[in-house]
C-alpha cells in the first residue's frame, strides 16, 4: 500500500510521511513548486530505503505518478495578512478591503485546489483533505479576523464541495481537521504533539467509510460541524 502525501514541505505533511513510513507503508511525497524539497525527505529516504519517493510539481503540470492507494492533502497555507484582533472591536472591520479579503482567500485556496486536481489524476481509493475549523461559521464566537475567517471559510467550502465530487466519483473521502499542534517542546502544553496529530489523521483516513457522504472529522476521529 502506497500513500500520496501532498504538502510534504510543511511540518504536518512531513509528520504524515513519518507516520506512514513508521507503520510499514510506502509514501510518494509531493511538494508544489517553487518550494524546495525539504532535506528531511532525504533523511527519511535513507532511513526507509525503497519506501519513499518524492517529487516537485506545478499546478496544471500533472506529473506521472505510481499507483497509490490513498492520499492526504496537507496543503493549508497561512494567509499573509493574518493579524491579531485589535483592541478596538471595529478596527479590523473599518480596515478591511475586498482586495485584502480576496488576497487571503487566494493564498489559502490555490494550493489546496491544485492538490485536489492532482488527486483526481492519481485516483486513489481514499482521500483526506486537510481543512481548518476557523472556516466553520457555527464555531465563530468572536468578531475580528475578517480576512482570515473569510479565507478559511472559502477553503472549507472548497474541501467540502470537492469531497462530495470525489465521493460521487467512487473515492472514499473525508475532510480532516488537524487542530492545534506544537512543533517543539516549548509550545503550550495543551497543544497536541504533531506526530500524534499525523498518526490520528492517517487513522481517520483509513477508517473512512466509502458508503457514507464525506464528513468533517478532527484528528481524533470526532465529527465536527461544517
Amino acid at each position: 500500500m502506497t500513500m500520496l502525501i501532498l504538502g510534504a514541505h510543511g511540518p504536518l505533511g512531513l509528520a504524515c510521511v513519518r507516520a506512514v513510513l513508521a507503520s510499514g507503508g510506502g509514501v510518494v511525497a509531493g511538494v508544489q513548486a517553487p518550494h524546495r524539497l525539504p532535506p528531511a525527505l532525504q533523511d527519511l529516504r535513507d532511513e526507509y530505503p525503497g519506501r519513499l519517493a518524492s517529487f516537485a510539481w506545478k499546478a496544471g503540470q500533472w506529473p506521472p505518478l505510481p499507483a497509490v492507494t490513498s492520499a492526504i492533502i496537507a496543503e493549508l497555507p497561512i494567509p499573509p495578512a493574518q493579524t491579531d484582533e485589535a483592541d478596538d472591536p471595529a478596527a479590523d472591520l473599518r480596515a478591511l478591503t475586498p482586495e485584502r479579503a480576496l488576497a487571503d482567500a487566494h493564498a489559502v485556496v490555490a494550493g489546496t485546489l491544485a492538490a485536489i486536481q492532482l488527486v483526481t489524476h492519481a485516483r486513489p481509493a481514499r482521500v483526506l483533505i486537510q481543512a481548518s475549523w476557523l472556516g466553520v461559521t457555527e464555531e465563530k464566537i468572536r468578531g475580528g479576523g475578517y480576512a482570515l475567517g473569510m479565507a478559511y471559510a472559502a477553503h472549507l467550502m472548497l474541501a467540502r464541495t470537492a469531497a462530495l465530487d470525489l465521493h460521487r466519483s467512487g473515492l472514499a473521502t473525508v475532510v480532516g481537521n488537524a487542530g492545534r499542534y506544537k512543533l517543539d517542546m516549548s509550545g503550550p502544553g495543551f497543544h497536541a504533539d504533531i506526530d500524534d496529530v499525523a498518526r490520528g489523521l492517517v487513522a481517520v483516513l483509513h477508517a473512512c467509510d466509502p458508503a457514507i457522504e464525506p464528513e468533517f472529522r478532527d484528528w481524533r476521529g470526532a465529527v465536527r460541524r461544517w
